[in-house]
């Protein structure tokens, strides 16, 4: 097992980044396609058990009515998956990408406790799901795979930030005694915490 672990331990896709952009790679993915999904009508009265069941997004038929609840969410997942995409090469839009990602998921394992008859009755009830309480199960790893997008992008975003001192004061260097009496300042870190 050792010898195994040894040589798994060299191959490139254990030692780079591969598992962060296949990870980034499956939720632009993601939100591309389901995004998609909601702009067509049958998939926005299917969302209907869904978001009159969710309690952080249950708003959205009051405000927009059914199909422009779907057409916001299915607009706000295209921003969220083209962030995530860009966040390839912008670390800073990599965070708004994950942040949005996590709050989406967030929105939707939230309806988790709330949607009715979630186990499958014909089945013999719990454990036996029914699939549309199963299609929500999916966001509890895909709230994990955002939270771990989220702080590699924070990390990363972090380590490419150039270093500044905590506090700043001004402090006077020199005062040349001209006609104008101009003060000269320099910023200088005082080496103190806060």
């Amino acid at each position: 097992m050792d010898q195994l672990i040894a040589k798994l331990s060299k191959l490139g896709i254990v030692r780079g980044d591969f598992d962060l952009h296949l990870v980034r790679a499956a939720m632009v993915v993601v939100f591309f396609v389901f995004g998609g999904q909601k702009w067509f009508d049958y998939e926005a009265h299917a969302l209907v058990p869904f978001i009159s069941h969710g309690p952080l997004i249950f708003w959205l038929y009051p405000a927009f009515g059914v199909r422009g609840a779907a057409f916001f969410l299915g607009s706000a997942e295209w921003v969220i998956g083209g962030l995530m995409l860009l966040g390839f090469w912008n670390r800073k839009v990599a965070i708004f990408g994950s942040l949005g990602s996590c709050v989406t998921c967030l929105a939707t394992v939230s309806i988790i406790p709330f949607f009715p008859e979630p186990w499958a009755a014909p089945a013999g009830g719990f454990p036996a799901a029914t699939l549309p309480f199963l299609f929500l199960m999916k966001d509890v790893v895909l709230l994990a795979a955002s939270v771990y997008l989220l702080k590699q992008d924070i990390l990363r975003a972090g380590a490419s930030a150039p270093e500044r001192p905590e506090r700043m004061e001004f402090v006077e260097i020199a005062r040349e005694e001209r006609s104008n009496s101009a003060s000269h300042f320099i910023v200088q870190p005082t080496g103190e915490n806060g």
